[in-house]
């Protein structure tokens, strides 16, 4: 294998530049290695000896200016000083750089003499006119392999592993190798490459000449420093040696240079192995949630455990010893270490938070995670079990919960429920009749999505709503209570919330109270008016000037009932004054529609209770209706009363019968009465 000595350069000693040289020619890449700083010849490896070598001009040699369209430029290769071209290719007029490269072939049967060869071309623009001969490059057919294809020297351990051998204390104390030195050889080149490898004693001769690339358990590569005098060490990592079974081993290398030439094993050295025995498989890890379904959903995460989330489990790592350390990994997020104690407990449970489940972005997109963990024992280097690869879905109908896994959203709108006496109310006045809830439709909905109303306590799924193709971010959706599912729950606040569903994953809106109050109660006594005469007379049944109603206004009595008054019970009276006498409500004074509330004391709930209605505007207003000009009839106003009992805590509410009034402040020849 010629190696470009200085000798070989002077045989071929380049003339002086000629007038007119063309660029030099190109084997490119990979039939023609990349010139290294101990190089002047282009080596052409082994896998390019076996056929037809690539030759290019890449660069133009002045272009056609001169030549007539049609005349045809000749390019001309030589190899060696050989008189006649091997390969002849042509151009014709105009051409440019466009044009390039042009390619010849050196014939496979050039490149069987190994060694040092030249390469050049030559361009006759026409006959007579030449662009001159290009400038000459060196093409080295390397066939030999280092050392001049003979055995090196053996292998050179410490004194201590010749002693000893490799020994897990040896191990802790060497940076977990051990370092051999390699004596070098005459024709040392960049880029050679030293592959050491151990063979089992006794020596199994047909393996042994069966080696391949792969037995190599430590390399090394020729660099500048190693030509400058730096030693020349191969390295046998404690984690290489682990993978050997106890006992004697033959330590030899193989020199490779660049061209691939790979020459005999060297000679060999005796290397004894003697370590605590290691773990020989490390099996993957389990994760017992992906037996329900294959895969890790937001259910899985808020398992309430116990360990509690998701976790995996380590199975037995047999052969490992106490203080050896497990490190788990989900992806490539690494987890807390676990140091295996005497008398260890498998499988090891590792919890995995939800801030590392999430952390792929599995809350936005599906897919699938890597888990396992690495073994390590003292200063050894970790190995690495067999992987599981995990199916994880996080993703969600509507916005993504900042609290997650909590399966309360509070991004999601809470729904309303229109009752008819107000909102997130259910009253008597709802009875029978299904209660409409509406929410808005969160931002980004998809077709096929699924809302699921639940009612109650127990959540009793009440309506469903699916999202339909033309529905939007913002729009309003209605679900409906039957009221027979209202009914099981007829007093005190009532929760009711919605579940989103994509099909794998739910999440659920935060809570309304709703106050639900439906149970009937009947029977209640009818509104009084205790000032209010009901004998015989002109003012018999009104409420007129001879109460004074202005001082106070005009008091209207809720019976005491022990039977269905109770403490801390609520009456709501309602008032409506009216501009005719019988309280038709074509007739209603709007701003007289008004009502009073007052929570009863026991007291008040046993001998009546009296609300005090303003005189202005709910008495005055109607009693200053008059009889219509000439007429002599009687024309007054009136006021229709009634009150709703709503008992403590949702234990139901009733309303009484209503009451009518007269009231009047016109008196015969005088003017109305209004003060004292």
């Amino acid at each position: 294998m010629p190696k470009n000595n200085p000798s070989d350069r002077q045989l071929f000693r380049r003339d002086p530049p000629i007038p007119k040289m063309a660029a030099e020619p190109v084997v490119p890449h990979p039939y023609a290695l990349p010139l290294l700083n101990d190089e002047q010849a282009y080596t052409i490896p082994l896998s390019a000896q076996a056929a037809d070598l690539p030759v290019q001009v890449q660069t133009l040699w002045g272009g056609s200016d001169g030549l007539d369209p049609g005349e045809i430029t000749t390019i001309s290769f030589y190899w060696d000083s050989e008189s006649d071209p091997f390969d002849i290719q042509t151009i014709t007029a105009p051409y440019d750089e466009r044009d390039l490269p042009l390619t010849g072939y050196v014939p496979q049967i050039k490149l069987n003499a190994p060694g040092l060869h030249l390469l050049r071309y030559t361009v006759m623009l026409v006959p007579g006119d030449t662009a001159g001969p290009s400038n000459p490059i060196l093409i080295n057919i390397d066939t030999q392999a280092p050392n001049q294809n003979n055995r090196g020297a053996p292998l050179m351990f410490p004194a201590q592993i010749d002693d000893q051998g490799v020994t897990d204390l040896y191990l802790e104390a060497n940076g977990d190798q051990v370092v051999a030195e390699v004596s070098r050889w005459p024709d040392i080149r960049l880029e050679d490459v030293v592959a050491g490898e151990l063979l089992r004693l006794p020596l199994n001769r047909d393996k042994a000449r069966r080696r391949v690339l792969a037995d190599a358990v430590a390399r090394t590569t020729i660099t500048q420093a190693h030509l400058d005098g730096a030693p020349i060490e191969l390295i046998f990592s404690g984690d290489v040696l682990r993978t050997h079974a106890n006992g004697e081993y033959n330590a030899r290398y193989f020199l490779t240079d660049r061209a691939l030439n790979e020459g005999p094993p060297s000679r060999t050295s005796v290397l004894l192995i003697d370590l605590i025995p290691t773990p020989t498989l490390l099996r993957p890890i389990e994760v017992p949630q992906l037996a329900i379904d294959g895969l890790i959903d937001l259910e899985d995460a808020r398992d309430p455990g116990p360990p509690g989330g998701v976790y995996m489990h380590i199975l037995e790592v047999v052969g490992a010893a106490p203080g050896d350390i497990l490190e788990p990994f989900w992806g490539f997020i690494s987890l807390p270490t676990i140091t295996i104690g005497i008398g260890q407990i498998w499988p090891v449970v590792v919890p995995i938070d939800y801030a590392t489940l999430a952390s792929g972005g599995f809350e936005f997109t599906p897919g699938t995670n890597r888990a396992d963990y690495t073994w390590q024992r003292g200063t050894g280097g970790p190995r690495r079990s067999l992987p599981r690869f995990v199916p994880v879905n996080l993703t969600v109908a509507g916005p993504v919960s900042p609290e997650n896994p909590n399966p309360v959203n509070r991004l999601l709108d809470r729904v309303t429920v229109k009752g008819l006496d107000g909102d997130n109310q259910l009253t008597i006045s709802d009875r029978d009749r299904p209660a409409r809830v509406i929410v808005r439709l969160y931002p980004g909905p998809v077709t096929g999505q699924l809302l699921e109303l639940r009612w109650g306590h127990a959540a009793v799924l009440a309506d469903t709503y699916t999202v339909r193709p033309e529905d939007r971010a913002g729009d309003e959706i209605e679900f409906f209570v039957p009221w027979a599912l209202i009914e099981q729950t007829p007093g005190g606040i009532v929760p009711t919330f919605y579940w989103t569903f994509n099909g794998v994953n739910r999440q659920r809106s935060p809570d309304t109270d709703v106050t639900v109050n439906v149970v009937l109660i009947e029977g209640l006594l009818g509104p009084e008016f205790p000032d209010v005469e009901y004998g015989p007379g002109p003012t018999a049944g009104f409420i007129s000037c001879y109460l004074r109603p202005w001082v106070r206004g005009a008091r209207v009595r809720i019976p005491g009932d022990s039977s269905r008054l109770s403490e801390h019970d609520t009456v709501i009276l309602s008032w409506a004054s009216y501009r005719n006498t019988n309280g038709h409500p074509s007739g209603v004074i709007p701003e007289t529609i008004e009502t009073f509330s007052h929570t009863l004391t026991r007291w008040e709930a046993e001998h009546g209770y009296d609300f005090w209605i303003p005189f202005d505007p709910y008495i005055l207003l109607p009693g200053l209706v008059k009889p219509p000009e000439g007429q002599v009839n009687p024309r007054h106003g009136s006021a229709v009363v009634e009150y709703r009992l709503i008992k403590d805590a949702g234990g139901g509410m009733g309303d009484s019968e209503q009451r009518l009034v007269f009231i009047t402040l016109i008196q015969p020849n005088s003017p109305p009465c209004l003060a004292d």
